[in-house]
Formats: structure tokens, sequence, C-alpha cells
């Protein structure tokens, strides 16, 4: 069992209302943790077992403060009780040797099996518990958080110097995001490679017909990370990343518009 251990501090900033006093907020996600080992190989397609360990986050603003750790107990917060059944199931999915996702095994049992947390949500909170719910576990937010664990593998051999491309997205309730990516082997010897690489990132379209809020972005991010030769695995790397563009709120006919900056230090390692 390999455990993938990534602390993200993402600070958003200058979000202000129209005719309101500025209010700063902060996203702090400060630590996940996703262990996966390999059930099955056969060719170049390998199952992979992955458990959301831990999904911790900290939201800091004018308006209120809220922690929330999928590792602990839930409480009385719907979201923390889902949070909480989600670190308690795994997922299977096929991932090929060159780090490209295929395909989930048992993705509906893993819904299924969260989702039975809405029963202990009182009824008047289930509705919009089950909301949550299902933007968290869709297939296409799922995968976006398994996508990218491998994304930094190319798909041929590469020597020193050579450059690779690779893409993929990031799904959330409010906004979908493009990835982009360009890597470089910088070094390698006998048991390691360093590879250094940039992120060009683009919010897409809401596929909603009428969402409540959506987002336009758009930033980069760099990184350099360090990685096993003999497994393929990234044993460390830190990144620093940058987007901005506006957050559309739209409430009973009202719309209103809001700056976003967002800027993110990244230090991922691993445990063997």
């Amino acid at each position: 069992m390999k455990t993938l251990i990534s602390t993200v501090f993402l600070a958003l900033l200058g979000v202000s209302l129209s005719a309101q006093t500025p209010v700063t907020l902060k996203l702090n996600l400060e630590t996940t943790v996703i262990s996966y080992k390999v059930l099955r190989q056969e060719n170049e397609v390998m199952d992979i077992e992955f458990k959301f360990d831990t999904i911790a986050s900290k939201i800091s603003s004018v308006m209120f403060n809220k922690e929330t750790n999928s590792a602990k107990p839930a409480g009385n917060d719907p979201l923390e009780k889902i949070m909480n059944k989600m670190s308690t199931y795994k997922l299977i999915a096929k991932i090929s040797t060159a780090g490209k996702f295929i395909d989930f095994v048992n993705y509906k049992n893993f819904k299924d099996n969260v989702m039975i947390v809405l029963d202990s949500i009182p009824a008047t909170k289930r509705d919009q518990a089950k909301t949550q719910a299902e933007g968290l576990l869709k297939e296409s937010a799922v995968k976006s958080m398994v996508e990218p664990l491998f994304a930094y593998l190319p798909e041929t051999a590469v020597k020193l110097g050579d450059t690779w491309e690779t893409t993929y997205f990031r799904i959330a309730s409010s906004v979908s995001l493009l990835a982009q990516n360009s890597f470089t082997l910088k070094g390698i010897d006998a048991k390691t490679a360093t590879v250094s690489g940039k992120t060009e990132i683009e919010s897409m379209p809401s596929n909603e017909p009428t969402p409540q809020m959506s987002q336009e972005l758009k930033g980069s991010m760099t990184f350099d990370g360090t990685l096993d030769v003999s497994t393929g695995l990234m044993l460390k790397n830190n990144s620093k990343g940058h987007l901005e563009g506006i957050t559309t709120m739209k409430n009973n006919g009202t719309e209103m518009k809001m700056p976003v900056a967002v800027d993110s230090l990244t230090e991922t390692f691993m445990l063997k």
C-alpha cells in the first residue's frame, strides 16, 4: 500500500461584493491523504484500489469559520457526514502503465455506499445534503480526484531534456477546470528522475442550463518533482500557482459578479 500526502494552501484574495464592504475569504485545503495499491495487472493495464483517507479543509471569512476533516468522526453537519463516509470506502480504477485513467471498476457501488449516509441526516436537511453529495460524487468529479495523480508520466520513452504534454479536468460543483500540462525531464540517475512542469488552467462553461453559481477562471501553475525510476511514482513535488477571474452568483433573478484571485502552494510527498 502506497500513501500519497498532499498539503495544499489556497488563498482566495480580493473577493469583493459590489456596493458592499469588501470582504476577504481564505480557503486552506490543509491535507489530503490518498492510499492506493495495485490489485492486478494485465498487459499494460492495472486495477488500482484508492482510498481517500483524509480530506481536510479550513474555510475562514468574515461570515463564518469552518473546519472539516474526513478522517474524524462526523458531527451533525451533512457535508462532514458525506466526506467521512467517502473516506471509509475504497474505489477501484483501471489505470494504464503510462498513468492514464481508463475506467472505474466499482464506481456505482462506491457511490451507493456513500449515499447511504443520507438516511442519517434529518429530513429538513436531506435535500440540501443530497445536492451536495451528488456534486461530490458525480462520476466526472470522482474521476478528477484520481486522474491527476499520475498525469506526469509520458506515454513513450524519454531522454534527458525531452518534453511531453498531458491534459485532464478538475471538476467541482461550481467549476470545471481544464489543465494542460507540459513536462520536461531535467535529470536522471539509477534510482530517481527529476521533472519540471507548467500547467495552464482555464475554466470551462457549466453544463447546467441555469447554474446558480459559475466561475470564469484562468491561470497557471509551475512545479518541480522527483520520481522513482523503478516504480514511476512521484516521491515528492512542490508547485506554485495563480488563478484569477470572475465568480457570478444568481439568486431570484439578481446577478452578482465578484472578482476572484487564487494563489496556491502545494507540497506532495510519498510514504512507503
